[in-house]
């Protein structure tokens, strides 16, 4: 696991109200289809990655880019560094 997924990681467990330890929960889960966040959640997490690491992730990044688990977020903000 890198910097990013870690981060990534615990700022969605911690503010989600997530366990990790959840059978269900991993990184490369879809967190949308899975129910872990919904389109609220989307928001909170671009802010966090945008605060986080100076990055902007804009309409076309949401479209070109599948981020719907942690591995595929952290390969965006990655790429965008």
């Amino acid at each position: 696991m890198n910097e990013i997924e870690k981060k990534l990681l615990d700022y969605i467990t911690e503010t989600f109200e997530i366990d990790a330890d959840d059978p269900d929960f991993g990184m490369d889960v879809d967190l949308f289809e899975t129910g872990f966040l919904d389109s609220l959640g989307s928001f909170s997490i671009i802010n966090f990655i945008e605060e986080t690491w100076g990055v902007e992730i804009t309409q076309k990044d949401l479209t070109l880019y599948p981020m719907n688990s942690i591995q595929e977020i952290a390969q965006v903000v990655g790429q965008k560094l």
